[in-house]
């Protein structure tokens, strides 16, 4: 079975609200199938990251030796800040010649989520509210289409 990204709400559960630093890095072992078979809390933070960061966090994730990773940092506004960033060019660099698959760098906050790979805010599909005016709004929909040739 292919290894693949695990869902936001996967990575989400990993997290535990206001017990992450901010700037905290945990990194999400894949196994095949996408599911996380191991969680991993770096003793850094990310709040300056260069080089040498960098090569520590690579050095955890290839002492593993998972099919793939996902990285994730604690931030209270979820938004990625320059060193998020920094990190995140410097481990695809790093990573570029291991055996691991790095899937992606996720800034987590406690009401927004953004994906370092899509450079772009990612979320959980949120539940339409069922209302009257929706099931009314069906209905019309469904009995035009039964009248359309």
């Amino acid at each position: 079975m292919p290894t693949r990204m695990p869902t936001l709400a996967a990575i989400r559960r990993t997290h535990v609200e206001g017990t992450d630093a901010e700037g905290q890095i945990r990194l999400l072992f894949i196994r095949d199938g996408g599911r996380i078979g191991l969680v991993q809390t770096a003793s850094e933070t990310a709040d300056n990251a260069d080089q040498f960061l960098a090569r520590y966090v690579a050095d955890m994730i290839t002492d593993v030796c998972a099919p793939g990773v996902v990285v994730t940092v604690s931030r209270s506004d979820g938004r990625p800040t320059h060193s998020d960033r920094q990190l995140w060019a410097l481990l695809l660099v790093q990573l570029e010649l291991t055996s691991t698959r790095i899937f992606d760098l996720v800034i987590l906050g406690p009401d927004r989520a953004w994906s370092s790979r899509r450079t772009r805010p990612i979320s959980t599909p949120r539940r339409r509210r069922v209302t009257r005016a929706n099931q009314r709004s069906a209905g019309r929909r469904s009995a035009s289409r039964a009248a359309a040739p």
